[in-house]
């Protein structure tokens, strides 16, 4: 048996009733996440990525 998990990301961070953690409070460990991650060559969600837009210009069917 395979069970799959989709992850969804949240915006805001519900607390109690209708108080939320604005996003520009959580920004900061994100930013610092995805600064080492472009410090490390790897790919950051959200931003472009050379090496994919290289490949998903190229034909399916090389020489057509």
């Amino acid at each position: 048996m395979t069970t799959t998990m989709r992850l969804t990301p949240v915006i805001g961070v519900q607390r109690e009733s209708s108080e939320t953690v604005s996003r520009l409070e959580l920004e900061p460990i994100f930013a610092e996440l995805a600064a080492r991650w472009a410090s490390d060559g790897r790919a950051v969600p959200g931003w472009p990525d050379e090496e994919w837009t290289n490949f998903a210009r190229r034909s399916p069917w090389p020489g057509r």
